[in-house]
């Protein structure tokens, strides 16, 4: 039973271990719970802890639908979803250590904050601090469990033993408190630091309440946090994604090769970039993405009289070329007239080319001829489903001399999420006229149609429902492999959809030759097949999928006409899987502690 207890709990232990330095064990010669918080600069780097992604965690890369890997799965869509798993019971107990050791904080600034010889302004922004955390926290325990322990004071170890949850409406009104108490005193910002702001606070509680379906709340956080006017959109949209410093940046995480810290693709380069770059193209862009990026008419591609099923990246919104790499197919309309340059499809060096027929490709430095082992001509595990991500590539720092790490931000909260938050909250609630379309959407597509000479699709305001789908849409292509498209499904009541649908990659089959000279006859039948689709435009993918109300293809018609084959199945359980379960090691020592539905 010690063992259990030593293991198990998450709440009790979060009580009680407020930090790394704020211990349970009172040596006169350490910190500890009794003799920490007993200057400035403890506070600080109590604080200072708090930010961090223990405590702001980060999704899997491949959660949901915008990112695959291989035939890989995970507990999100698998139907494996139990009260045993690891991930769930990391994300519960950090949430609530976190949430324990700021308010430990705000105690002890209250009960001793003006003998620390701390003015009234830092003291403010220190308490602040900690209760956009809390509200943070809770927000997000509201929205992943629903009814949870609601604890506002600090509880005691006897207290953690027994609470019992409380009901969720309850837990996200603690939260917008927090959260409004956040907001009135902190500051806008700070000088050459990034800590919590009026900003912030005003953008998370947009997010928490949109998260739980509270569509007035967010829209009013929304657009208080738009009306600062602290922030704005990056100028070019492919550049904000490897940029140093931008003024679209609300809440980051940084990576530092000094501290050797990395984050989302910056710590999977390889898995990201193509062979040729030194990679292995492995983790790519969802099928459902590369079919949600509409014609530059607006329309989805099973509307548009522009889309082209054999010249996929023709006629689509930039965003498409500046999230996937692109590539030329024999409908082109560079290849059909005669313009196709190999610098025009350049990626970290060499021309970009899955087709299985282009057993070269130039490198772009010479024009020398190298065999491709970006296409199954050269590689089996080449082109899993033939796209690979161009988001976030730097070829400044993804190289093998950083030992395949990058330092770009992870941008947990932009401008650009808040635009699209309000936008969405307006709509749901009948209010999204034009104004409120010009201030949000059509900003986000005018800047992705800058400097391409093309004029952007202005929308316009109308019927809810088909508003609603240009939203949801919107925010798939311009949020694609931000981490947030698994908490959308969720939210939206739509994870049962994509999620009870299988992921497709391309046939597993190569040439059998890494120095193939092209001859067909030489390969294996089911790579003749993947030649001649390539051929007829139907590789990687082809035809036109439908597009439901949600902005989301079926592509499942591809495996039956032979453009793709299924490489893993996917399961969600829309009566259990929308909240996550209860952890059981915590049940185990608190018998008060009941489970969701379904576990």
């Amino acid at each position: 039973m010690k063992k259990i207890i030593t293991i198990a709990i998450s709440i009790a232990s979060a009580l009680l271990l407020s930090s790394c330095v704020d211990l349970n064990l009172n040596p006169l010669s350490e910190g500890s719970s009794e003799n920490w918080y007993s200057s400035q600069s403890e506070i600080e780097m109590s604080l200072n802890d708090l930010y961090r992604t223990a405590f702001f965690p980060i999704d899997g890369t491949d959660w949901a639908d915008d990112v695959t890997y291989r035939s890989n799965t995970q507990f999100t869509f698998n139907g494996t979803l139990t009260a045993e798993n690891g991930s769930i019971a990391t994300y519960w107990q950090n949430y609530y250590k976190g949430i324990a050791r700021s308010l430990r904080i705000i105690n002890n600034l209250d009960a001793k904050g003006g003998d620390l010889g701390i003015n009234a302004k830092t003291l403010d922004q220190y308490k602040g601090e900690a209760y956009f955390y809390i509200g943070y926290a809770y927000g997000m325990l509201a929205f992943r469990w629903g009814d949870v322990i609601l604890d506002k004071t600090g509880m005691t170890l006897e207290e953690a033993y027994s609470a019992s949850r409380s009901p969720k409406s309850e837990v996200l009104a603690f939260a917008y408190e927090c959260l409004d108490k956040a907001a009135n005193m902190l500051p806008t910002g700070y000088s050459g630091v990034q800590r919590a702001t009026k900003g912030m606070a005003y953008a998370y509680k947009a997010r928490m309440a949109i998260y739980n379906g509270d569509y007035a709340t967010a829209a009013t956080a929304a657009k208080a946090c738009m009306d600062l006017g602290v922030y704005s959109l990056h100028s070019n949209y492919q550049e904000l994604f490897t940029a140093s410093t931008s003024p679209e940046w609300i809440f980051v995480f940084k990576g530092d090769y000094s501290l050797k810290v990395y984050y989302w693709f910056d710590n999977d380069i390889q898995n990201i970039l193509t062979r040729l770059a030194g990679g292995w193209g492995a983790r790519n862009p969802g099928l459902e993405l590369v079919c949600a990026y509409p014609c530059i008419d607006g329309l989805p591609i099973d509307e548009s009289p522009l889309y082209n099923p054999k010249a996929i990246f023709d006629n689509r919104d930039p965003r498409m070329a500046m999230t996937i790499v692109p590539f030329a197919q024999p409908e082109s309309e560079c290849v059909k007239n005669g313009t196709y340059k190999p610098e025009d499809y350049a990626f970290f060096g060499f021309e970009h080319s899955p087709s299985p027929l282009a057993n070269k490709v130039h490198r772009i430095s010479d024009g020398a001829l190298v065999n491709n082992t970006d296409s199954k001509a050269c590689a089996l595990h080449a082109a899993y489903n033939g796209f690979v991500f161009k988001k976030y590539s730097n070829p400044s720092t993804w190289i093998a001399v950083n030992s395949w790490k990058g330092v770009n931000a992870y941008q947990d909260m932009r401008y650009g999420d808040v635009l699209l938050m309000y936008a969405e909250a307006m709509n749901e609630q009948g209010k999204c006229d034009q104004a409120v379309l010009d201030a949000t959407i059509n900003k986000l597509r005018e800047r992705a149609y800058k400097g391409t000479g093309l004029t952007y699709p202005k929308v316009l305001a109308g019927d809810q429902s088909k508003l609603r789908t240009i939203i949801r849409t919107e925010r798939f292509i311009e949020m694609a492999a931000e981490g947030h498209r698994y908490e959308d499904l969720i939210r939206w009541r739509i994870a049962e959809v994509v999620f009870n649908r299988p992921i497709f990659y391309l046939e597993r089959t190569w040439s059998g030759n890494a120095s193939w000279d092209g001859n067909l006859a030489s390969t294996p039948p089911e790579y003749q097949k993947l030649a001649q689709n390539w051929l007829d435009g139907n590789y990687p993918i082809g035809g036109v999928p439908d597009i439901d109300e949600n902005g989301i293809a079926d592509v499942r018609y591809m495996a039956e006409k032979g453009y793709v084959v299924q490489a893993t199945t996917r399961q969600f359980n829309k009566d259990r899987d929308y909240l996550w379960p209860i952890p059981a090691a915590d049940r185990l020592i608190n018998e008060n502690l009941t489970q969701n539905p379904g576990y």
